[in-house]
Order: structure tokens, then sequence, then C-alpha cells
């Protein structure tokens, strides 16, 4: 039972890391200066690694 609960207290702490580092990323990648390299799918920073779908 002691293991049950160290595990739930490990996952919520890594799902508010998990937030936590989306927002930093998300920051992140809204400051960069894109660099994108394509392909005929999709389009990829090479620094921040924002990926946006060239597919509709």
């Amino acid at each position: 039972m002691n293991d049950v609960l160290q595990l739930r207290k490990e996952i919520a702490r890594l799902e508010v890391d998990l937030e936590r580092l989306k927002r930093q990323l998300a920051h992140l990648q809204k400051a960069c200066a894109h660099e994108f390299v394509e392909t005929p799918l999709a389009r990829t920073c090479a620094k921040c690694l924002q990926t946006e779908s060239l597919y509709y």
C-alpha cells in the first residue's frame, strides 16, 4: 500500500513539473527567431523544435 501512495505522489510531482516545462517551452518557442526545415508534411524549427503541419 505504501508503494501505491509513493507512486501517486511521484505522478503528481511529475505532472506539476510537466506543466511548468510546457509553459517554459511555449515561452522559448514564442521568443524564437525560427529557422524552419521543411518536409512535405511539416516544417520544424531547427532551434526550438516547434513543428507546424503543412498537410491540411
